[in-house]
């Protein structure tokens, strides 16, 4: 598969996502929040149709992917981007029950020990990555974000 194939199916993807996030309804006039729950997916989608345009048109040489082009792809090829779409089916199927507390730090800890970053590193950016991103969207953005298991102690987070 080329690079230009890749591109197109992420400019349809972000294009798509887009499309999807424009038909979220917009907020109540009568609240304090000027965005609602289709703005970040709207940067999302905006992003990655961008950033699929930019490889289906800008190709740093062209001249020398012709092999590339007509290698097939392999077993070891697809391993890695089948376990980044296992972790975000897992924080699907169970952020409602584990709690994004919980479970973010492993998905994240995982995706990065899986890009060969070492474990003491791994957990150092994990965990507090973690913690970051659920104080930024629960508390700052006020996007509600699943506690699972730690349901009894929410008042505190």
């Amino acid at each position: 598969m080329t690079d230009r194939m890749i591109g197109l199916g992420f400019a349809a993807l972000g294009l798509a996502i887009l499309v999807l996030a424009l038909q979220l309804p917009q907020p109540l006039a009568a609240t304090r929040i000027a965005y609602g729950p289709g703005f970040f997916p709207a940067i999302l989608g905006s992003v990655i149709a961008l950033a699929g345009c930019a490889m289906l048109f800008i190709k740093p040489d062209d001249a020398g992917d012709e092999d590339d082009a007509a290698e097939a792809i392999g077993v070891t090829q697809l391993t890695r981007p089948a376990i980044v779409v296992a972790a975000a089916l897992a924080y699907i199927f169970f952020s409602q029950q584990l709690g994004f507390l919980i479970l973010a730090p492993i998905i994240l800890t995982g995706l990065l020990l899986m890009g060969r970053v070492p474990l003491l590193q791994s957990l150092l950016i994990g965990v507090p990555g973690a913690i970051i991103i659920y104080a930024l969207f629960a508390k700052l953005l006020l996007v509600p974000l699943p506690l699972g298991l730690l349901t009894p102690l929410g008042a505190y987070l």
